[in-house]
């Protein structure tokens, strides 16, 4: 049992990072300062490590909107599938995917960016988060760019609207 605890444990740990990882290539892919995202990046990994270890996060999500209309222009959907495999020690991540999906994307300068999270019912609060909703992507285009992180813990499934 204490294999299972602790491969768990570093798996949630490493989906964590990794969901930051990818929202920060996403940001500067549309050429935007990533600096607005370093400055809450410790309240966005508490949020994330806290719903994750407590398996109630359902996707992570990042927008990109318009100033001042808030229309989205791009969003970034990692969706997260939960394993449970104790002899499983393993991490990766196609980091070579989500550049290959994010290659091509459109500057969007004017535009600013937020972190919003989807959770089962029950999920605690977390200092630093609050209720809102997403914004509309029915004019965008959805991509289906597969799996990029997989661990004995979890999975991410990519999809991108633009």
């Amino acid at each position: 049992m204490r294999t299972s605890v602790h491969v768990a444990a570093r798996s949630y740990v490493y989906i964590a990072n990794e969901i930051n990882r990818i929202f920060l290539e996403s940001i500067q892919s549309a050429g935007l300062d990533p600096t607005a995202y370093v400055e809450i990046q410790q309240t966005i990994e508490n949020g994330l490590r806290t719903w994750i270890t407590m398996q109630y996060l359902e996707a992570a999500h990042l927008e990109i909107v318009e100033r001042g209309t808030q229309v989205v222009r791009s969003r970034i959907d990692l969706g997260l599938s939960y394993v449970q495999n104790p002899s499983d020690d393993r991490y990766s991540t196609d980091i070579d995917r989500v550049r290959g999906a994010l290659a091509g994307t459109p500057k969007m300068f004017g535009c600013e960016y937020r972190v919003v999270v989807t959770l089962k019912d029950g999920a605690p609060d977390v200092s630093g988060w609050g209720p809102t909703s997403l914004g509309s992507v029915d004019h965008l285009q959805r991509q289906d760019v597969g799996e990029v992180v997989n661990t004995g813990g979890g999975r991410l499934q990519m999809y991108r609207f633009l």
